[in-house]
């Protein structure tokens, strides 16, 4: 007999605990997902792909947000907007409540030889690249696509040389300043 309301006793709590559990006692548990900011810093417009698919275009010197994404590994490509030519690829493992960034560069480069005669700065726009010593060379890393107009200048902030280099591809490029 005993034994009997045990079971029932324990059957009854069973209804209860099913019943509350029916009415909202049980609650979905929400995981945070992955986000990945994407910096478009190589100088052209950019089609963003994962693993094939056309996610978003990103304007040069723009960011964009990807939210929502589960645990593993993606490949992430940058194409050319409007002509599809590739510019970058990263395979990137994601863990869920993480927050990556992926900056899309160029890896072309210009390499500069001063044979002026003084130690020359060299400007692209109103960005000091540095200073190259006479007899010299220096190498300007990661310069986004597209026209960059170079101008050297002496200590006294006089323009002694200019150029305009179109950064098509990945590619070191050239300049050599002479007197």
């Amino acid at each position: 007999m005993k034994l009997i309301k045990k079971i029932h006793i324990v059957g009854i709590f069973a209804l209860i605990c099913m019943f509350l559990l029916g009415m909202g006692g049980c609650k979905k548990i929400d995981v945070p997902l992955a986000s990945i900011n994407i910096n478009n810093e190589c100088g052209l417009a950019i089609d963003l792909f994962i693993d094939g698919e056309f996610q978003f275009s990103v304007e040069y010197e723009a960011t964009r947000l990807i939210e929502n994404l589960n645990d593993g590994t993606y490949v992430f490509e940058a194409r050319r907007t409007g002509t599809g030519e590739f510019v970058a690829q990263e395979s990137i493992f994601v863990r869920i409540n993480a927050i990556y960034t992926w900056t899309i560069l160029s890896s072309a480069s210009i390499k500069i030889t001063n044979n002026y005669g003084e130690t020359l700065s060299i400007y692209n726009g109103d960005i000091n690249l540095g200073s190259v010593a006479d007899q010299s060379n220096a190498t300007v890393d990661n310069v986004p696509y597209g026209d960059q107009k170079l101008e050297a200048k002496t200590s006294d902030e006089t323009i002694v040389a200019t150029t305009t280099i179109s950064v098509l591809f990945d590619n070191t490029y050239e300049w050599t300043i002479n007197k």
